[in-house]
């Protein structure tokens, strides 16, 4: 996947975007770094109508790369070196999103995985009763 940043784009083109690409995955943006395994805090959150512009002093114009063996510290990282822009990572469990803290070492594709799993309504489990031996 390739998403062009740029001073026009909107964050939540950014978000459907990666969604797009992991359903079971989502991305937000705050105005305050977080380090690996922490939280972002609720309450630094940036409004997903907002473009790159109005957000960021520095203007800069870039192709971002993001592949499914991608490390989501490895990718949460690459937004903050390359634009500037802190994100977080989310997963699906069942019909929440949860910040991916102590998952940042599972690759994009591992944890959209997690989130298809977990979010399955149609979970197969062992019946109850035995089934009788043939005779």
């Amino acid at each position: 996947m390739h998403i062009e940043i740029n001073d026009k784009i909107t964050l939540r083109h950014i978000q459907e975007i990666f969604s797009d690409f992991y359903p079971y995955l989502q991305i937000e943006f705050y105005n305050k770094t977080h380090k690996k395994y922490e939280t972002s805090d609720e309450a630094n959150l940036i409004y997903p109508g907002k473009t790159i512009d109005e957000i960021k002093e520095t203007h800069l114009s870039a192709l971002l790369e993001i592949q499914p063996w991608y490390k989501v510290a490895d990718v949460e990282r690459e937004f903050q070196q390359r634009f500037g822009l802190s994100v977080q990572i989310l997963w699906k469990q069942k019909d929440n999103w949860e910040q991916t803290t102590g998952m940042d070492d599972f690759t994009l594709k591992e944890l959209n995985e997690l989130g298809r799993n977990s979010s399955d309504e149609f979970i197969i489990s062992e019946p109850d009763s035995e089934y009788p031996d043939e005779e």
